[in-house]
């Protein structure tokens, strides 16, 4: 009877392990950059496949049809880190659609490492925004937008609205 019970036992955590392993591998995938949009949008060949992806919980200023303060700025740090990886991966949030109206594939990009949108974050190139459920990362993005926030940088020294920011109205 022990015998019987640590097999099931071995086999309950052999099998737990294997379904681990491979839900955190479907939630995250290497990719290859193809072209810089703005500040929070990027093209991908995601799995063979172009794909438009925009940079998940966050909102960088308008660069593109027509010119935000730190627009520009927040577009050229994204395509400079882009395009000067060693790695970069996209990272789902299971709390969270795959793709937004616009079917663009929504996701954390990381790269060598880094979460970019954090890294704009706290650069105040970017705000937290569109958060429409428990996303695993907004603790450390909300910590991110403050520490750019005390310090005054980027558009928080333009006057955008913190108060009425996502981080402050859940008070993170």
């Amino acid at each position: 009877m022990k015998k019987i019970i640590l097999f099931i036992i071995t086999i309950v955590i052999i099998v737990s392990y294997i379904f681990v392993t491979n839900y955190n591998n479907i939630d995250k995938v290497e990719v290859k950059l193809v072209d810089c949009i703005d500040g929070d949008t990027a093209k991908f060949i995601v799995n063979g496949q172009e794909e438009k992806v925009r940079f998940l919980a966050i909102d960088t200023p308008e660069s593109t049809n027509y010119i935000e303060d730190y627009g520009v700025d927040a577009s050229g740090y994204t395509c400079d880190m882009l395009k000067n990886a060693n790695n970069i991966y996209l990272e789902y949030d299971i709390n969270s659609d795959r793709y937004d109206k616009y079917n663009r594939l929504l996701a954390y990009v990381f790269v060598d490492n880094n979460n970019l949108s954090e890294l704009l974050l706290s650069l105040g190139y970017a705000e937290v925004k569109y958060i429409y459920g428990d996303y695993k990362y907004i603790s450390n993005l909300c910590k991110a937008q403050k520490q750019a926030y005390n310090n005054n940088l980027g558009i928080w020294s333009i006057g955008y609205n913190y108060q009425n920011n996502y981080c402050v109205k859940n008070n993170y």
